[in-house]
């Protein structure tokens, strides 16, 4: 059994192929190829914290994983990082353990392709300036996957907290991607052909009035009903895919918020993200169409990611 941390995993799984194995574990999963219950989340809450354990069976990569996740936020203030992982996996075939390995990186690397997915489906062609709302641990990953795959984009980059989005940007350009700092969401949020929110937000950050026709959202911060990123108004005139209807109706508190208010049904989900990527639900339609991908995160992607890793050290 190999042991990897986060370096390792960094280093080993290169952003297009964790794009390339999170679309495929998208396609399997909404073509019921896939053992995934939804994942189960302890709440901490006298330390404001959450434990998410993710397991998943994926027959046709003959691998299961069992992620464990730990989200503090409280531990900014005690200098440790909010988000904690680790993943442990099986060799299907024979229940052996494979594998185990740090999963802040992995988790980093599947959540950011998926918005990656999610823009090859759903943004425009010629999308090229990107929103980036929340300049924390995920945000980092978000423009090194969608960065390194899409060619040429720029970022605009925008944080409450002043400090930490400066020691974003710089952390970034100097790592050579394009990111400039915004003065406030709203900027960055005009300016772009996709906005990105990576917060854990209770309230909106993204609203109607901000976002022109064509631009493509991809939330993927809130993974609770109490979390919502988007203004309730705005998800209602969007085409919504989501990566799992089964989980964000469970889960994500920007589907379930504007289904309170009464402004949309559970019929408003257009689609999953795997509907789209086998075929049997359209993409983006027209250049003027407003688009959001709503992801809580699936252990199916974990498990594609993981089982990339466990190829590369086979193949040593």
């Amino acid at each position: 059994m190999k042991y990897l941390t986060d370096e390792d995993v960094a280093r080993i799984v290169d952003p297009a192929k964790a794009v390339e194995v999170v679309e495929q574990a998208y396609k399997l999963y909404s073509l019921k190829q896939v053992v995934m219950p939804v994942r189960s989340r302890i709440e901490a809450r006298e330390k404001e914290g959450d434990i998410l354990l993710m397991p998943c069976y994926v027959p046709a990569m003959n691998i299961f994983s069992l992620k464990l996740v730990s989200v503090y936020p409280r531990n900014t203030s005690k200098g440790l990082p909010t988000i904690n992982a680790v993943v442990v996996v099986l060799d299907a075939e024979t229940g052996v353990a494979k594998l185990v390995a740090e999963a802040r990186a992995l988790t980093g690397l599947r959540t950011a392709a998926a918005s990656a997915v999610s823009m090859k489906h759903l943004a425009r062609k010629d999308a090229s300036k990107i929103a980036v709302v929340g300049c924390g641990y995920q945000a980092g990953w978000q423009v090194r996957v969608i960065g390194s795959v899409f060619k040429g984009v720029e970022f605009m980059a925008f944080d409450v907290d002043t400090g930490r989005m400066k020691a974003f940007v710089d952390s970034m350009c100097g790592e050579g991607f394009d990111v400039k700092p915004a003065v406030s969401a709203e900027q960055a949020v005009k300016r772009s052909d996709v906005v990105v929110t990576v917060t854990t937000s209770k309230t909106p950050v993204v609203f109607e009035s901000w976002v022109k026709d064509g631009t493509h959202i991809s939330a993927i911060g809130g993974y609770t009903p109490e979390m919502v990123e988007i203004d309730p108004s705005l998800t209602a005139r969007c085409k919504l895919v989501v990566d799992s209807r089964e989980a964000v109706m469970e889960e994500a508190g920007d589907i379930i918020k504007p289904i309170q208010l009464g402004l949309i049904t559970v019929d408003k989900i257009h689609a999953e993200i795997g509907e789209v990527v086998a075929g049997l639900k359209t993409g983006r339609e027209n250049d003027r169409e407003k688009t959001l991908f709503k992801s809580v995160g699936l252990a199916v992607q974990d498990a594609a990611v993981s089982k990339a890793l466990v190829d590369h050290l086979m193949a040593r």
